[in-house]
């Protein structure tokens, strides 16, 4: 586990800095771009499963 821990930190402290160009920081700087279609899944699947179970 400690060894798995290691691995993850070095993986994200590597990538945490966004490419030059972008505003954001971190590996979610693309994010504004997608936010949208994530919203537009999340609203879609709710109603989906409130539609099912009620």
């Amino acid at each position: 586990m400690k060894k798995l821990s290691l691995i993850v930190a070095a993986m994200f402290s590597s990538a945490a800095v966004a490419h030059p160009g972008h505003d954001g920081v971190g590996l979610f700087h693309h994010m504004q771009d997608i936010l949208p279609i994530v919203l537009a899944v999340i609203i879609v699947g709710g109603y989906m499963l409130w539609k099912k179970y009620h």
